[in-house]
């Protein structure tokens, strides 16, 4: 890193949280081109967070790879990281605690007084929620103006839902925010506060934390062979996809085999932050007025691409769709969106642990299930209808409470997102109404 800002003025704080990026990244954008303050830009290991019930090792393992990929982006290096790297790493630009959000912040504040905090908007689960409470309630006492950019295109406080499509629509048509220029992270980099004369309590990181190595985590384990995390490989994995794997998306998604390639793979990427959902759907619809450009010309026998990207397309909207269910409804976390059909699977001898350890570690005796699961604990992703298969099966034939498998789905998918997933748990365990 460059010589960073030492001193007293008012700096900007860009929060990362699930926007470990650089491209179609406001608030990097922002710090980088508009403004010439000191500026800190800041992760953290939040113990409140990672002792959500839903939290497994690989989840922050995958979160680590990211966040050495965009630091070495951040300060001018070569991305290429292997894994056995990442623990190596010494943080240049992003300063890393392990330590709640309010304190970290308070600390900061002390040291060097907080303008304005940049981060982006989150719909995720309770927890999470409260804290960006508190840490709205500290800007407001702290007279810190905190601003928080959509990424997803989910409106907070949407009046009625039947305003989700518009307002999507008009978030997609914004223009991306420049990534910033070598020129300009090498300015920022000029104007980066360094953390090492602020009193942080012991808190600082300057490498990634291991799960195994964060108390707070109560399943810290990874999985043999998971995806691994960071820009670099979510830009090549949708690349790849648009280049050639996605022609055969449409026919390939439904099957446990086909779907491994011709799927998109970029849900944990997406999940994660590590692309945009917006950069995402902006270079689909190049392709397709490419391929429409093409069609034209071309006496080609008509091809798979169009179906599929468009089918591929309609699935990044629901993505968002669902998102906005939880946003606007965040009891679906924790009770069914039917309540009249709160006394399914709960009465008295309803749940059976032997049914439930069966089903969890991939021994029920049905080999399609088993198989199912086992790939889950193996890899952290199945395609969307094996997953459908394994909670209708748990919550019909084996009569399981939707609640008391979702912690356990929660672990094992590397691209958990709870505005998808509580809302699918309940559709499959037919308690939506």
């Amino acid at each position: 890193m460059d010589n960073g800002i030492d001193g007293h003025s008012n700096m900007d704080v860009v929060w990362l949280k699930k926007d470990i990026r650089l491209h179609d990244h406001a608030p990097l954008s922002l710090i980088s081109s508009s403004s010439s303050r000191p500026c800190l830009i800041l992760y953290l290991y939040e113990p409140d967070q990672l002792s959500e019930y839903t939290v497994h090792g690989s989840h922050v393992a995958f979160v680590n790879e990211g966040l050495v990929d965009l630091d070495k982006r951040l300060s001018g290096c070569s991305s290429t990281t292997t894994t056995a790297d990442v623990y190596q790493h010494l943080f240049q630009c992003i300063t890393v605690c392990h330590a709640g959000a309010v304190f970290t912040l308070s600390q900061l504040h002390k040291a060097n007084p907080i303008k304005n905090i940049y981060c982006h908007m989150e719909s995720a689960h309770l927890k999470s929620f409260a804290r960006d409470k508190a840490v709205r309630k500290w800007c407001i006492s702290n007279e810190v103006t905190i601003k928080e950019f959509n990424q997803t295109g989910v409106t907070r406080c949407l009046s009625s839902r039947d305003d989700f499509s518009t307002n999507f629509k008009r978030f997609l048509d914004e223009q991306i925010p420049p990534t910033p220029t070598a020129a300009q992270l090498h300015d920022m980099r000029q104007r980066l506060i360094n953390a090492d004369g602020i009193n942080l309590h012991g808190t600082r990181c300057t490498t990634p934390l291991k799960p195994t190595d964060i108390k707070e985590i109560q399943y810290p384990s990874d999985r043999n062979n998971r995806q691994h995390g960071g820009e670099s490989l979510a830009l090549e994995m949708l690349r790849t996809f648009l280049s050639h794997r996605g022609a055969n998306y449409s026919t390939g998604i439904s099957s446990p085999n086909s779907s491994w390639t011709s799927c998109s793979r970029l849900s944990p990427y997406l999940t994660w932050g590590h692309i945009s959902l917006r950069l995402v759907i902006v270079t689909t619809k190049s392709k397709q007025e490419e391929l429409r450009a093409l069609k034209k010309t071309s006496n080609n026998t008509p091809s798979p691409w169009l179906r599929s990207l468009a089918s591929f397309s309609s699935r990044m909207h629901w993505r968002s769709h669902f998102i906005q269910k939880l946003e606007s409804q965040p009891s679906l976390e924790i009770e069914d969106q039917c309540l009249a059909y709160s006394h399914l699977r709960r009465q008295p001898n309803d749940f059976n642990q032997e049914y439930y350890d069966a089903w969890c570690t991939g021994n029920t005796g049905y080999p399609f299930v088993d198989a199912c699961m086992r790939c889950l604990h193996d890899c952290g992703w199945i395609n969307f209808r094996m997953r459908a298969m394994l909670v209708s099966f748990a919550t019909y034939n084996l009569w399981l409470d939707w609640k008391r498998i979702a912690g356990h789905l929660a672990r094992l998918f590397l691209d958990y997102e709870p505005g998808i997933h509580y809302p699918q748990l309940q559709m499959q365990a037919g308690t939506t109404g």
